[in-house]
Order: structure tokens, then sequence, then C-alpha cells
């Protein structure tokens, strides 16, 4: 009977198990261990700006620590993630990825798991607080369409107004804060303080029909069914939603309104709309005010000598000499002045606007304007329209 070479040792399967568990071992440390310690004093030197934003210098909670917990206790964290990865996309829907040093102080944390409502973690300056507010008090004020409980006992009714309570505006503080490191950054990306229209498709290519539709699905919390602006959403918000009735916007100003929002209102950016979509909604919003082009442009000739003065020393600091929205003053405003070259207004609608002014923005009232004169600077403004239309 012949003996049976067993092999050495370093052919046995085990001491290969052996080389194959020691290997991971060393893999996990440097990938899990060394490579993260290797950035570890760019994390602490970004966090060494940031002081915990929940407590005071006295140790007493702040309000946006105080909105958090109230977005925890109403588990806002179940359908909201607070956490952007660099993958699918995500950045250019939401913003830069999120740090770590951006939840040192999150105990518990609350990145969520899923995404029934869209990230917040880079909410800081996206929306308005007074969009906010309404939102929370009835989501389908602002998105129609939406699946979000309303929060209503977050207010309170006053003086026959719905008011926010504190809670209400703590949790809008602490939405305020996500991401106020790239807040500027995220405006410039939603609020772009550019944009051309080079183009503008056949009518053949364009379906008003889907811009209605559109607009019943995004846009009647706000403008309300009929465009006028007083829809359930405007007690709420300052300044109110635009009358698309009284006025007329081409569709190509309408087109870039909805591409780049307006900063320092309610209104949002609509840029992930496919163009198809967008120029559909932009041809709709522009026939809501067909009647009011119509009027204006058959208006007879009005003397507009008194308006044009009135305008130029009234007006022009904000507006600029030629109407455009240009003014000196109007480029440090939010929301930026009207552009008069690309818009018309009824002029009873004008009117209004010169005697009340528009709260919520730079425009004041000028009550001690006659109706002669409100007038001839009503017929000077409209005669300032001179494009795309």
């Amino acid at each position: 009977m012949s003996n049976v070479n067993s092999g050495s040792k370093f052919e046995r399967p085990i001491f290969f198990l052996l080389i194959a568990g020691v290997g991971c071992f060393v893999l996990s440390l440097l990938a899990m261990g060394l490579a993260p310690w290797t950035s570890l004093n760019t994390v602490i030197a970004a966090s060494q700006n940031e002081g915990n934003p929940y407590i005071d210098g006295d140790g007493k909670i702040t309000s946006v620590g105080r909105g958090r917990k109230i977005y925890i206790r109403e588990a806002c964290f179940h359908c909201h993630s607070q956490f952007v990865r660099p993958v699918a996309g995500e950045p250019y829907r939401y913003g830069p990825p999120s740090k770590a040093w951006e939840s040192m102080y999150d105990v518990p944390q609350t990145y969520g798991t899923r995404r029934i409502g869209p990230d917040l973690s880079r909410e800081s300056g996206r929306r308005s607080d007074d969009w906010h507010l309404a939102h929370l008090y009835n989501p389908r004020f602002t998105t129609p369409e939406s699946v979000m409980p309303s929060y209503p006992w977050l207010f309170e009714k006053s003086g026959g107004e719905t008011k926010p309570k504190e809670e209400a505006t703590d949790l809008v503080a602490y939405l305020q804060y996500l991401g106020h490191g790239y807040k500027e950054q995220i405006q410039n990306i939603v609020y772009p303080k550019t944009f051309k229209v080079s183009g503008f498709p056949s009518g053949g290519e364009i379906d008003r029909e889907r811009g209605k539709e559109l607009f019943v699905q995004n846009c009647i919390g706000c403008h309300a069914d009929t465009g006028k602006g007083n829809g359930r959403a405007a007690p709420f918000l300052k300044p109110k939603p635009a009358n698309l009735v009284d006025r007329f916007i081409s569709p190509s100003e309408a087109y870039a309104i909805l591409n780049r929002g307006i900063l320092g209102s309610a209104m949002p950016s609509f840029r992930e709309m496919p163009e198809k979509d967008l120029w559909a909604l932009a041809e709709y919003v522009a026939f809501l005010g067909n009647e009011t082009q119509t009027q204006m442009k058959a208006l007879g000739n009005i003397d507009q000598k008194k308006g044009e003065t009135i305008f130029k020393t009234s007006c022009a600091v904000c507006h600029g000499n030629m109407g455009a929205g240009d003014g000196p003053a109007g480029m440090a405003l939010n929301p930026r002045p009207k552009d008069f070259t690309r818009r018309l207004f009824k002029t009873s609608y004008l009117k209004e606007i010169l005697q009340q002014g528009v709260p919520g923005s730079a425009m004041p009232p000028f009550p001690g304007f006659s109706n002669e004169d409100l007038e001839s600077l009503s017929a000077y403004i409209t005669g300032l329209n001179n494009k795309d239309l």
C-alpha cells in the first residue's frame, strides 16, 4: 500500500482561505479606515467654521434647533431624504453632494431612506419662506397634485386670517438652514441671473391644450384656474401671484420666467420640466393675456409727455430709463423690477398697482398721483413695450 502525497501545507485549501481572509481585512482597513483618515484634516477644517446651529452661545435652543425637533416629531424624514449622492444626476437636480461635516451635530441623523418627496439637504434659498408656509398649511395650495399631508395645527386663525404659529416659523427656519453653505450656489442654479431664449418653435409644435393641463397640474394653487392670481395660496404670499389675465406676457418671456423663476417671490423655477412642455405652458400663459394684448394695442393715442416726466423722476431709478427693469437701484432688488418692454398691462390694473404698491417687493404706493397722472403714466408705460409681441 503506497503513501499518498498530501502536498505541502502551502497547497492546502485552508492556507488560501487564510490568505484571502487577511487580504480582505487589510483591504477593508485601507478602504474604510486609512482612506477616510487621509481626508480628515479637510473635513475638520471645513467644520471649524461651523458652530452648533441648534444651540446658541448661552446654551439655549435656537429657532433652527426647535425646527429640527418639529421636523423629527412630524416624521418628515419618512418621505424626505437629506443626503445628495454623487450619482445618477443628483447634483444636477439637488445641488453639490453632501459632506460629512454638514451633519456633525445631527443626533439622531435625518438622512431618511426614501424619497416620496424631494431631497431637502439643499433647500436653503431654493424657495421663499412664504412658499414654505403655504405648503405646510396645505401642500395642494402650492403643488396641486402633492400627496404630502397638511399641517394646519402649525397655524392659527387671527382676525379672519390664517397666521403661522412659532412652530411653523421654526420649521421653516430649519428648512432654510439645510444646505446654507451652498445657498448662493443653489440660487445661481435655480434662479439664473440671465437666461436667453435663442429660438421659438413653430406654432404647430406647441400644444396649447397640453399647456392648459400643465397649468392645472402646477400653477392653479397660486394663480387660480382663471389665471387671475387669487389661488388658494395667495393669502400666504407676498408679493401676490401675478394676475396673468390683466397683463400680457409673450410666450418667449413666459418661457424664460418658467426656466429661471423669480428670486424674492414664491415663483419657482420649472427648469426640470421637458422643453416641449415648457413651451406649451408658456403658450398657455400668453393665451390667458390675449384680451389684454388686444385691448392695449388698440388703445388710442393718449398724451404721454406728462407720463414720461413722471416716469423719469419716479420710476426710472428702478425700472431704467427705457423701462427694461435695469435701473441702478433695481439691479440690487429681489424680486427684480418689471421689464415693461416685454409686458402689457391693462390700464385699470396698472393704476391699482401704482396706487397700492406691491407688498413684499420694493414697489411703493403713489397715493399722491392724480387720476390724470395715473392715466398718462399708464399710457407711457404701455408705449415702452417693444419686444416679442
